[in-house]
């Protein structure tokens, strides 16, 4: 399994720390500011390497849809 970046890893806990306090995932747009920026497309560039490190699914075009994999 390839290793997170520092970047990779922050967004990887504030997802499980949003979901372990609210009980659903958060938005694309609640992450981008959760992780101190407003771009929701660098957001999806950082769900998608996740994605691909088998971290994090989702299903595209469909909201608060992120589940935690490992």
């Amino acid at each position: 399994m390839n290793e997170l970046t520092e970047t990779q890893k922050r967004v990887y806990y504030i997802i499980k720390d949003f979901i372990e306090q609210k009980g659903y995932s958060p938005s694309f747009r609640e992450l981008a500011k959760l992780n101190g920026n407003n771009s929701v497309a660098t957001m999806q560039f950082h769900l998608r390497n996740l994605r691909d490190k088998g971290y994090i699914d989702y299903t595209d075009k469909l909201s608060r849809t992120i589940i935690i994999l490992k």
